[in-house]
C-alpha cells in the first residue's frame, strides 16, 4: 500500500549544523526532534537544553517557549517540496519521491499465490454460510450442495498451498468446519451412511484434537437407524472424550443413552441413567422419562418417587435476585425471542406434568373392593401437584379425573366432578361447560346438552369447542342451516378444527348443498390426508354430484388404505352398477357379501342380479340367507318359493308355500301362488279351501288400506353416499374428542346406493305383470333390478 512520503523519515534528520539559527534561517520542514518542546536546543548526543550556551561562544540563555533552532512551518506553506515529497533540508537537498531512482511505490500483486490461496478461502467460508442458512431456511437439498462444494473448495485450497510451498499457512479449523458441516447435511437429509463415513473421517484426523466428541453425532445417526446397541457404544465413547469440569455436556450424553435403553425395552439400565441426570443436572423431559420407566416396571412406590422428583425440577421461568417472578409469561406484550423461549419451556413442563400424572395415577394405588385405585392415585397428584406450589395445574389433574370417570362410563361420578368447578375461575367453567355439554349430548339429552354449550359460548365466545357443540345439538333437532352457521363460526374462530370441518360438510349434505359438503370435504383432507372417513365422505359427494369416474378414483385410494372393508367394496359396486358396469359390480358385491355376509342391501342385490340374469339356482342362497336374518318379512321367504318354482322343483316350492301360509295365514300373496300351483297340480281339494282363505284375506286387506296410514312410508331412502341419524354423535371437549355428530359417514356395512332399497306396498302390481299375475308379485327389489315375469 503506498504510503505518506513524511511517515516514511525517523529519528535525526542529517546536515543540520551543531550551531543555533536564528528565525529568519529557519527552515520550512517540521522539527524532525523528538524531545519535547521548550526545553531547549538539543545537542548531537540528544540531551535536553538546560539554558546555558550549547556549541560556541555566542550562544545565548533559553529565553523563547520554542525550540531553539527550528520551528514549525507556516500553515500556507507545504510539507512537501517542489516534486511532492517530504523535505527536511529546506530545499537544499534533492526534491522528488523517496526513492529518486525507482518512482511511487507499487501496490501488492493480486495475482501472488498467497493472495490466490485467501481469495479461494473467502469462497469457502461463503460457501460454509450459505449452506448454514440454506439448513436453516429448511432447503436441507440445497444445504448438502452447498456444502459438498464447500468440502471441493477447500481441497483445491491445501493442493494450492502444498504447490507453493505454503503450508505452514494451512488452516486446520476451516478443515475441520468444512467436514463438519458436511457431516451434518448429509445427517440432516437423513443419509446416514455418507454421515458416518464423514464423521469417522474427521475423528480419525490427529489434527482436530476435540474430534472425538463428534461421537454423539455418530451415535444419533445410529440412534436414528434404530441401531441402539451401536448408538450406546458410541454414546459412551463420547462420555469418556468429555471432560469431566463439562457436567452439563456428561449428562446430556447420558440422557441420550437412556433414551436408547428405553428404546432397547431395557428399562431398568435406562432408569440408572436417569437417575443420575436427575440427581446432578435435573429437567422436566428427563423426569418425564424416569416415571415412564418407573411405570414400565410397574414399580408403585418407585412410580410416586420420580413423580416427587419431576414437581422438584425448578421452574422455567424468569426470575430476580430475590427469586420472585420478573415478568408474567402468559402476557402478551412480550415477545421477544428470549420471552418465546420461556414461554415454550413453561408449556412443555406443564404438558410433562400433566402426562405423567395422567399416565400413573390409575397405577400408584391398588383397587380394593369398591374402592377404584385410580380416584386416590389422583387425589395424591393433584395434592402433590398443588403442594408444589401449582394450583393450576392440579385442577387439571382433578378435570383429568373426571374424563378417567367417563372412560370407565361411570357418568354420574364424572358429572359430579364435572360441577366442582362451576364456581372456580372463568377458564375452568368454560372448560368444564364444554365437557358437560359433551357428556350430555352421549346421553341424548340435547336439552341440557344445549344449556351447557350455551354457557360455555356466553364464558367464551370464542370457544371453537362450545361453537361445535352448539351446532351438534341443533344437527341433532334437524336444524341444519342452525348446525351450519355454528360450525362456520367454529371454523372462523380455528381454522383447523376438524370436528367443525368435518360436521360442517354433514350440514351441507343434509341441506343438499353437495358443492360445498365436497369442498369442505376436501379442506379436511388437506389437514388430515390420512383420514378415512374424510376420503369416504369426499366420495361420498362425488356420488351425490354424479361424478361417478371422480368418485371411484378416492375410493380406490381408501381401498388401499382400509382393504377388505365392506362398505368401501359395496359403495364402488353401486357405482359401477350405475354406470352399467354389471361385471364389476359383481365382482366389489360378491367381495362385501364375502367380508360381511349379513349386509341385507348386498345381499338383495346380489339376489336380484341372478334373477335378472335367469339363474335362479345361485339366487336362492341369497334369498335363504335373508329369510334367515329377517324371518318376519315374509317376502324373502316367497321369494325362495318363487324360484324353486322357475327352476321347476314344484314339490319344494309347494312346501315353502304351505310353510309361509303357516306362518302368515293372512298373506295375499301366498294364497294366490297355492291356488295358483294347487290348480296346476290338479289338487281340487285344496283349491277350494285355499280360494276361500284367499277370499277372506283380500276382503281384510281391503279394510286394513282403507285405514289412514302413520308414520312415513317404508320406501323413504337418503341420498346416496348418506346414511339415517344413528343417534351418538360428537361433542367436543378438551379432553375427549369423539367422532362428529349424529349424522356420520356411511357404515360400512350399509350401502349407500339408494337404488338397494327394498320396494314395499300391498297390493302393488307386479312389475310388467302380465296375464294370470307373476309369482314376484310385490316383492321386487326395485324397477331396474328386477325384470318382468309373464
Amino acid at each position: 500500500m503506498q504510503e505518506d512520503d513524511g511517515d516514511l523519515y525517523t529519528g535525526y534528520a542529517p546536515g543540520v549544523a551543531d550551531a543555533a539559527v536564528t528565525d529568519s534561517q529557519q527552515p520550512t520542514a517540521q522539527n524532525a526532534f523528538s524531545g519535547r518542546p521548550g526545553s531547549g536546543m538539543a545537542s548531537r548526543s540528544g540531551m535536553p537544553g538546560t539554558g546555558t550556551l550549547v556549541g560556541g561562544e555566542d550562544g545565548r540563555p533559553m529565553t523563547s517557549n520554542k525550540g531553539s533552532g527550528y520551528k514549525s512551518a507556516p500553515k500556507t506553506a507545504s510539507r512537501r517540496g517542489a516534486a511532492g515529497g517530504f523535505d527536511p533540508l529546506g530545499g537544499s537537498g534533492p526534491t522528488g519521491p523517496a526513492l529518486p531512482t525507482s518512482g511511487p511505490l507499487q501496490k501488492r500483486s493480486e495475482s501472488g499465490p498467497e493472495e490466490m490461496c485467501r481469495d479461494t478461502e473467502r469462497k469457502v467460508n461463503t460457501l460454509l454460510e450459505e449452506s448454514t442458512q440454506c439448513a436453516r431456511d429448511g432447503d436441507l437439498g440445497m444445504a448438502l450442495e452447498k456444502a459438498k462444494e464447500a468440502g471441493k473448495k477447500e481441497r483445491l485450497l491445501v493442493k494450492q498451498r502444498e504447490q507453493h510451498g505454503l503450508q505452514d499457512s494451512q488452516n486446520i479449523d476451516l478443515t475441520y468446519a468444512v467436514c463438519f458441516n458436511l457431516a451434518v447435511m448429509y445427517q440432516k437429509n437423513a443419509l446416514y451412511a455418507e454421515a458416518l463415513q464423514t464423521y469417522t473421517h474427521v475423528i480419525r484426523n490427529k489434527q482436530f484434537g476435540h474430534a472425538g466428541r463428534l461421537r454423539v453425532n455418530m451415535g444419533n445417526c445410529y440412534f436414528e437407524q434404530r441401531r441402539y446397541p451401536n448408538a450406546i457404544k458410541m454414546y459412551r465413547m463420547a462420555l469418556d472424550q468429555v471432560p469431566s469440569t463439562a457436567k452439563e455436556v456428561r449428562f446430556r450424553i447420558m440422557r441420550n443413552i437412556g433414551h436408547a435403553f428405553a428404546k432397547l425395552g431395557q428399562y431398568q439400565d435406562a432408569l440408572h441413567s436417569y437417575d443420575a441426570v436427575m440427581e446432578a443436572c435435573p429437567d422436566h423431559a428427563t423426569g418425564f422419562n424416569l416415571v415412564v420407566c418407573c411405570y414400565a416396571l410397574g414399580d408403585r412406590e418407585k412410580m410416586r418417587q420420580a413423580f416427587t422428583q419431576l414437581l422438584s425440577v425448578p421452574a422455567p421461568f424468569e426470575t430476580d435476585d430475590s427469586g420472585e417472578t420478573d415478568v408474567e409469561l402468559d402476557t402478551p406484550m412480550h415477545s421477544d425471542d428470549l420471552h418465546d423461549e420461556m414461554r415454550r419451556q413453561k408449556i412443555l413442563a406443564h404438558r410433562l406434568t400433566i402426562s405423567a400424572a395422567r399416565l400413573i395415577a390409575p397405577s400408584i394405588f391398588p383397587s380394593t373392593g369398591t374402592d377404584p385405585g385410580y380416584e386416590k392415585g389422583y387425589d395424591w397428584c393433584a395434592e402433590q401437584i398443588k403442594s408444589a406450589g401449582m394450583s393450576q395445574l392440579g385442577a387439571e389433574v382433578e378435570m383429568a379425573k373426571a374424563i378417567a370417570h367417563l372412560e370407565r362410563r361411570d357418568f354420574e361420578s364424572a358429572v359430579s366432578e364435572l360441577k366442582k368447578f362451576e364456581k372456580k375461575e372463568l377458564a375452568l367453567r368454560t372448560r368444564v361447560a364444554t365437557n358437560l355439554s359433551f357428556l350430555h349430548f352421549l346421553e341424548g339429552n340435547v336439552d341440557e346438552a344445549q344449556k351447557y354449550a350455551d354457557t360455555a359460548v356466553d364464558y367464551d365466545r370464542y370457544n371453537a369447542n362450545a361453537l361445535v357443540n352448539q351446532g351438534n345439538c341443533a344437527y341433532a333437532r334437524a336444524d341444519f342451516a342452525a348446525a351450519r352457521n355454528a360450525y362456520l363460526e367454529a371454523v372462523g374462530v380455528e381454522a383447523d378444527c376438524a370436528e367443525a370441518i368435518y360436521n360442517l360438510g354433514l350440514a351441507h349434505g343434509k341441506l343438499g348443498d353437495w358443492q360445498a359438503a365436497l369442498h369442505a370435504f376436501s379442506k379436511l383432507n388437506r389437514l388430515v390426508p390420512k383420514s378415512v372417513e374424510t376420503l369416504y365422505q369426499v366420495a361420498a359427494c362425488y356420488d351425490a354430484l354424479g361424478q361417478f369416474r371422480q368418485a371411484l378414483k378416492w375410493l380406490d385410494v381408501l381401498a388401499t388404505m382400509v382393504p377388505h372393508d365392506p362398505g368401501i367394496l359395496a359403495f364402488m359396486g353401486s357405482i359401477h352398477s350405475k354406470t352399467g358396469d354389471e361385471g364389476r359390480a359383481l365382482h366389489y358385491y360378491s367381495e362385501a357379501h364375502r367380508t360381511f355376509p349379513v349386509n341385507m342391501d348386498v345381499i338383495s342385490w346380489l339376489g336380484a342380479y341372478h334373477v335378472k340374469n335367469e339363474v335362479y339356482e345361485k339366487a336362492i342362497p341369497y334369498f335363504d340367507l335373508a329369510s334367515r336374518i329377517q324371518p318376519s318379512e315374509v317376502k324373502w321367504q316367497l321369494m325362495v318359493a318363487s324360484c324353486y318354482r322357475r327352476v321347476g322343483n314344484y314339490a319344494l316350492s309347494m312346501n315353502k308355500y304351505r310353510d309361509i301360509h303357516k306362518h302368515h295365514p293372512h298373506n295375499v300373496e301366498c294364497l294366490r301362488y297355492l291356488v295358483h300351483l294347487c290348480t296346476d297340480l290338479g289338487l281340487k281339494e285344496e283349491v277350494h279351501e285355499y280360494v276361500v282363505k284367499l277370499r277372506k284375506a283380500e276382503r281384510l286387506a281391503a279394510e286394513v288400506a282403507a285405514a289412514p296410514a302413520d308414520g312415513p312410508g317404508a320406501g323413504e331412502f337418503m341420498p346416496a353416499g348418506w346414511s339415517e341419524d344413528r343417534g351418538g354423535g360428537a361433542g367436543l371437549s378438551d379432553f375427549a374428542m369423539t367422532a362428529p355428530p349424529a349424522a356420520e359417514p356411511p357404515s360400512p356395512f350399509q350401502a349407500p346406493h339408494k337404488e338397494q332399497r327394498l320396494a314395499s306396498g300391498a297390493g302393488e302390481p307386479a312389475p310388467g305383470g302380465g296375464g294370470g299375475g307373476d309369482e314376484w308379485g310385490n316383492e321386487v327389489l326395485g324397477d331396474d333390478l328386477l325384470p318382468g315375469f309373464d
